[in-house]
C-alpha cells in the first residue's frame, strides 16, 4: 500500500502531467513521428470519451527523487496517480523498459494490467511510444471506446514521414540529372552538327 505523496517535487513526470497528456523522458526521447503518433492516439482517445494520461519513464533519473520505483511500471502508476489526483483522477499509464503500468486515481486495475500484460517493448529508441499508443488502443476498446490509431507513415499529421521525404528528395535528384544530362547531350548534338 503506497502513502499519499506530500506536495511537492517528488518526480518530474508529475509536473509535466499536471497541464500535459505526455511526459516524455529528458533523456531518451522518441523521434518526433514517434512522438507526434502517441500525441495523436491521446488526443483521438480523448475525443472518443476515453482520457488517459501517459509517462514514458526510459531511465532512473525521469523519476527524480523516487527512483526506488524504477523498474517497477505498476507501484509507479498508483504513486503517479495518488500525485496528480489532486488536478486529474482519470487513467494514467506508464511506460518503462521493464513494462507498462495503469491506474485510475492511483489505484490498479488487474484486468487492465491482465490486457497489457502481451504489449511487447522493443529495444529501438521509438519502442517506448510504439508500446504506450498499442495499450492506449486495447485500453480504450476495452472500456467501449475504440479509436483508430494513426499509422506510422501518418504519424506526422500530414506532413509526412521523412521516407517520404528522402524519396521525393531522390526522385528530384533523379530528375535534376536527367535533366543536365539532356542539355549536355543536346549542345554536344549542336557542335557535332556544325560543319567545320
Amino acid at each position: 500500500m503506497l502513502a499519499v505523496p506530500a506536495l511537492g517535487d517528488a518526480d518530474p513526470a508529475s509536473d509535466v502531467l499536471y497541464t500535459s497528456t505526455v511526459f516524455y523522458s529528458y533523456d531518451q526521447l522518441p523521434s518526433n513521428a514517434a512522438q507526434a503518433r502517441l500525441n495523436e492516439t491521446v488526443k483521438r482517445a480523448t475525443k472518443a470519451g476515453f482520457p488517459i494520461r501517459v509517462a514514458l519513464i526510459a531511465k532512473a533519473p525521469d523519476l527524480g527523487g523516487v527512483t526506488a520505483l524504477w523498474g517497477k511500471p505498476h507501484q509507479y502508476a498508483r504513486f503517479l496517480g495518488l500525485e496528480l489526483g489532486f488536478v486529474y483522477k482519470g487513467s494514467l499509464l506508464v511506460v518503462m523498459p521493464a513494462g507498462l503500468g495503469y491506474s485510475t486515481n492511483g489505484k490498479s486495475s488487474p484486468a487492465a494490467d491482465a490486457k497489457l500484460r502481451s504489449v511487447r517493448l522493443g529495444k529501438e529508441n521509438d519502442s517506448q511510444a510504439d508500446a504506450a499508443v498499442e495499450a492506449i488502443a486495447r485500453l480504450a476498446a476495452d472500456a467501449g471506446h475504440p479509436i483508430d490509431v494513426p499509422s506510422k507513415g501518418a504519424a506526422s499529421g500530414g506532413n509526412g514521414s521523412w521516407r517520404d521525404r528522402l524519396i521525393i528528395l531522390l526522385g528530384a535528384l533523379v530528375l535534376a540529372q536527367l535533366v543536365a544530362g539532356g542539355y549536355l547531350l543536346r549542345r554536344r548534338w549542336a557542335r557535332s552538327a556544325k560543319p567545320s
